[in-house]
C-alpha cells in the first residue's frame, strides 16, 4: 500500500474494509496516501472507509474487556452450506492507538457440534480519529470534499460506527 506502482492514475479509488487501517505509524500512513495521491488523476476522487471506535469501547479494552473472547455471529458459506462462527478477542495499546485482534473460526456440524477450529494470527490496526485522519489527508496534499458516518451518506455523528472520507488532491 505504501510502494505498489501500477503505471497509471485513476478517476477513483477507494480503500474499503479499514485497509487504512493497517498503516501502524504516521510515515507508513503518509507513505501510503501519497502512494495513493500518485495513482489518482489530478481531478480524482479518493475515498476511504474506517471504523469510527467508540472511546467507551476502547476504554473497556483496557478494565477487563480486553484479551476476553466473545462469540460472534454464525455464517453459513454460500456455496458449501457449512457453518462457521467467529470469537474474537481484542486489546488495546493507548500508547500507539493500536486495537489487536485475535479471531478463533470454528467450523459447526448440523446439530451446533464444533468439527473443527484454527486461530488466525493477531492482527493489530491503528485506530485513527477524526482529527488525525483530517490531519493526515491535509498532510498529503489532500482536500477533504465530505465525511460521512455511513455508506447512504448520513452525517457522522458520535453514533457512527463508520467513517467514509471523500477527498481529491490538493489544488496547487
Amino acid at each position: 500500500m505504501r510502494t505498489f506502482d501500477l503505471g497509471e492514475t485513476f478517476q477513483l479509488i477507494i480503500m474499503p474494509g479499514h485497509s487504512f487501517q493497517f498503516m501502524l505509524t504516521p510515515e507508513d500512513q503518509l507513505a501510503c496516501l501519497a502512494n495513493l495521491k500518485r495513482h489518482l488523476a489530478s481531478d480524482g476522487t479518493l475515498v476511504i472507509h474506517l471504523d469510527h471506535l467508540s472511546i467507551d469501547w476502547l476504554g473497556d479494552l483496557l478494565t477487563g474487556q480486553g484479551g476476553v473472547f466473545e462469540a460472534g455471529s454464525e455464517h453459513t458459506h454460500p456455496m458449501t452450506g457449512r457453518r462457521y462462527r467467529p470469537t474474537r478477542a481484542w486489546t488495546f495499546a493507548p500508547s500507539t492507538q493500536t486495537a489487536t485482534v485475535t479471531t478463533i473460526w470454528e467450523e459447526l456440524d448440523g446439530i451446533g457440534t464444533v468439527i473443527n477450529r484454527w486461530e488466525r494470527l493477531p492482527v493489530p490496526l491503528h485506530c485513527v480519529f477524526h482529527f488525525e485522519m483530517e490531519h493526515l489527508l491535509a498532510r498529503a496534499g489532500f482536500e477533504i470534499e465530505s465525511v460521512y458516518g455511513d455508506f447512504y451518506c448520513h452525517e457522522l455523528t458520535d453514533q457512527s460506527s463508520d467513517m467514509i472520507w471523500v477527498a481529491r488532491p490538493a489544488s496547487e
